[in-house]
């Protein structure tokens, strides 16, 4: 009975791994058009498992200060002692007085005293606005409708006439011909 028993689940695992085989074959059958695609680097498994593992981390380059002493209470420095309340009310009318001129239109405002004024030593002089646009004389204006230019003295010809054809010693030599026209 018990060899029965065994000649049973070897037939069933035999069935089974034929399925399995069989369903592993048709995957990579369906996968095998897509081997030639394009993987994103996200989907890499090599890239995936040094990801995972923390190995990237490892490659890279460290952050700058890593070999420094790591901060503590003991650096902080003492607090500064509170000036002397002359020093502090100075401060106060000074800040004050900046508030004020800065609420001052700009164009109100002084320049400062006259050494200031121009250039710096050395420096050459810069103009204070860009230079006029240059003068351009005028053209004579081109009529838009009239009957058109002739030179003077010449006559308009007459409409339908023909001009007269050009004298033979405009025509080149004698005996020759225009060249072939090209054939299509």
């Amino acid at each position: 009975m018990a060899r029965r028993m065994a000649v049973m689940l070897l037939q069933g695992r035999k069935h089974t791994w034929a399925a399995q085989a069989r369903g592993i074959l048709l995957l990579l059958a369906a996968a095998w058009p897509l081997a030639g695609c394009a993987v994103p680097a996200q989907l890499n498994p090599g890239t995936l498992w040094r990801e995972i593992s923390g190995a990237n981390f490892e490659s890279r380059i460290a952050p700058p200060g890593l070999d420094l002493p790591s901060g503590n209470l003991a650096m902080v420095p003492a607090r500064p002692d509170r000036p002397d309340p002359a020093t502090r009310m100075s401060l106060d009318n000074a800040l004050a007085a900046d508030r004020a001129q800065s609420r001052e239109p700009l164009a109100l405002r002084t320049m400062g005293p006259a050494r200031f004024i121009g250039p710096a030593p050395g420096m050459p002089n810069l103009p204070a606005a860009p230079p006029p646009p240059p003068n351009l004389s005028r053209a004579a204006p081109i009529p838009w409708t009239g009957p058109p230019a002739i030179a003077p003295g010449a006559v308009a010809p007459e409409p339908g006439q023909v001009p007269a054809l050009p004298t033979p010693d405009l025509l080149g030599p004698p005996g020759t011909s225009p060249p072939p026209a090209p054939s299509l």
